[in-house]
């Protein structure tokens, strides 16, 4: 058994982000972030789930995805929504048993 996947490999143009705020904002976007915020002797912890944790997916190295046919559209407007500052290319790939399940561990809950 085989299941259809698209491998995106991108690459951030360092000098077309405003700033180092506006390059985090394209990374925070994509896998998200934790913050911890002190008030009042109370600590309080926030997670927000990025894209890639919204499907599943293999991270195979930096900048290197891999995700489901089905969630490609969703990368890649993801990707061209932020112009020239992110260049990426696509490769379709066949996903054996052990691509699947990794795949599937790394879906969100």
């Amino acid at each position: 058994m085989s299941e259809k996947g698209v491998l995106f490999s991108y690459d951030t143009k360092r000098e077309k982000f405003e700033s180092l705020y506006d390059r985090n904002k394209f990374y925070r976007g994509l896998f998200g972030y934790k913050q911890t915020v002190r008030e009042n002797g109370k600590v309080y912890r926030y997670e927000k789930k990025g894209l890639v944790n919204k499907m599943p997916h293999i991270k195979v190295e930096d900048s290197v995805i891999i995700v489901l046919e089905e969630d490609a559209d969703c990368f890649r407007k993801y990707l061209e929504k932020w112009g020239e500052k992110v260049k990426y290319r696509t490769f379709k790939v066949l996903l054996n048993k052990e691509d699947i399940k990794e795949l599937r561990l790394n879906e969100e809950l």
